[in-house]
């Protein structure tokens, strides 16, 4: 899975790969301190769950100070 959020401060930022029966992949818990985006490609182990239907890429802002964008996320089995 690769994804590209533009934020002046990925340790405001919470990344879920949402898998279509509910189950929730932490991908990016606030860490990264005041580092700009996050650009990375992450590896999950979603053997255990159902491939087929809807993935949801779910992103939290946890401040209020600035914003961001999802430029672009892709998921490949």
């Amino acid at each position: 899975m690769a994804v590209d959020i533009k934020h002046t401060y990925q340790g405001d930022l919470k990344l879920d790969l949402i898998a279509p029966n509910g189950t929730a992949f932490n991908l990016w818990n606030r860490t990264g301190g005041g580092t700009d985006n996050i650009i990375q490609t992450f590896t999950v182990n979603a053997s255990a769950v159902p491939a087929v239907g809807t993935w949801k890429l779910r992103v939290n802002d946890n401040a209020a100070q600035d914003v961001g964008k999802i430029d672009s996320w892709s998921l490949t089995f």
